[in-house]
């Protein structure tokens, strides 16, 4: 996912708004059930893994 750059200095289009709304959700999962960073990396990868397996 190299072409997706998600720096401060891009702050515009559907990519960046996506990248900021998973971001928020996963500070909130974070907040709420006190997890560690790499547990909701772990998550997120296994989220993709669904969706490479099944499709959306």
């Amino acid at each position: 996912m190299s072409k997706f750059e998600f720096d401060d200095t891009n702050s515009t289009g559907i990519w960046w708004s996506t990248n900021v709304a998973i971001r928020d959700e996963c500070i909130g999962l974070k907040k709420d059930t006190n997890c560690e960073d790499s547990e909701i990396v772990e998550l997120l990868r296994s989220i993709a893994k669904n969706i490479e397996d099944f499709g959306l």
